[in-house]
């Protein structure tokens, strides 16, 4: 499956590898202005966090994915200078919203996800998910979980 990343084809491989390339993937192939507009607003504006929906349900038909840094903080929530890349992922709602979450286990359920159902550009229908916190040692992070 051939993916397009900064206008070259990539394999899963390589998406999957989006964070050490600092690359950029989106699912949402804008050629119109209105399509663009919703693109920029969903992905630069986020509406909402994907924490909101821990233990709900999400419907999104499309998916962004950068690479970033951020700075990691202490118990208190002040930043420690220490930092570290992660994914920032945007879920496109239906209806154009997004929904933001930096957390590596999102990106790694949208990882199987598309292997086992390629990416949203192939899909017939958007998917719907269930929003899983899950505990990892001292930490926390999301998974997704299909409904």
């Amino acid at each position: 499956m051939a993916i397009q990343i900064a206008g070259k084809e990539n394999t899963m491989f390589e998406l999957t590898n989006i964070n050490d390339q600092n690359l950029k993937y989106c699912s949402l192939a804008a050629t119109t202005t209105a399509e663009k507009k919703t693109v920029f607003n969903a992905v630069s504006n986020p509406s909402e966090k994907l924490s909101k929906y821990i233990n709900k349900e999400v419907t999104f038909s499309n998916v962004s994915m950068t690479s970033t840094e951020i700075m990691e903080k202490d118990e208190n929530g002040e930043p420690t200078g220490v930092i570290n890349r992660t994914i920032k992922t945007v879920l496109i709602t239906p209806d154009g919203k997004g929904i933001l979450s930096t957390s590596m286990g999102v990106a790694r359920s949208l990882f199987d996800m598309f292997q086992i159902f390629g990416t949203p550009e192939e899909w017939t229908e958007p998917m719907t998910c269930i929003v899983r916190q899950v505990e990892i040692g001292k930490n926390r992070t999301f998974r997704l979980e299909i409904v």
